[in-house]
């Protein structure tokens, strides 16, 4: 009787040993496929963040200094053809556009309105030329050509030039890019001249008087 208590015991020890090990090792292998998994899609993830910030850099957008977007432009004082062609002369508007050097030109990026706060400044150089650094967190922004725009703040004071212009702020055209750096240029900015302000209510004053003969 001992006999068999024993050696069943025995066999359900041993069958139990097995069973605990079959065990363990399926423990150990769904265990490995899980981590396994996981460190595949750890390494997907980190790949997709990888691509996306060379794709970045690649188009020269991006944070670090490795982009750089600038924009250039003219900032001109136009003549009023209005007076030439009424035979009202004055030194300045026989002259052609002139160029307006140290006016403060800056670009807004952003939503029309209060919103609009992002935006950089230069001033013209003795050619009327400016040309703006975009700062590296505007770099990114979509479109942007269609998102920013550029105004005149301030004109010198010895400007023979008003500083309300013709037209509406000026868009941007994206003129170049390669190597990290993009290139956007606006359309001459075209200032009225003040004599010519005061020429052309002396023309409107002649048309005035000449319907008023007819």
């Amino acid at each position: 009787m001992n006999f068999f208590f024993s050696t069943f015991f025995g066999h359900n020890k041993i069958v139990k040993t097995k069973m605990s090990k079959i065990f363990m090792f399926f423990f150990f292998f769904f265990s490995f496929l899980v981590l396994e998994s996981l460190a595949i899609e750890r390494v997907s993830i980190v790949e997709s963040i990888i691509m996306s910030e060379d794709m970045i850099k690649m188009a020269g957008y991006g944070e670090e200094k490795l982009s750089t977007v600038f924009i250039h432009g003219k900032v001109v004082c136009d003549n009023n053809s209005g007076c030439n062609n009424n035979n009202i002369k004055d030194e300045i508007s026989e002259l052609g556009p002139r160029p307006i050097p140290g006016a403060s030109v800056a670009v807004f990026c952003g939503s029309s309105g209060k919103a609009r706060r992002s935006w950089a400044r230069n001033t013209t150089d003795e050619d009327g030329e400016f040309l703006i650094d975009l700062p590296s967190h505007l770099h990114a922004i979509p479109n942007l050509e269609k998102t920013c725009l550029v105004k005149v703040l301030h004109l010198p004071r010895n400007t023979i030039c008003g500083h309300a212009f013709r037209g509406k702020h000026k868009g941007l055209e994206l003129t170049s890019i390669g190597d990290g750096i993009r290139t956007y240029t606006t359309d001459t900015i075209h200032l009225t001249p003040k004599v010519s302000q005061r020429c052309r209510k002396r023309v409107d004053k002649k048309q005035q008087e000449t319907v008023s003969i007819i």
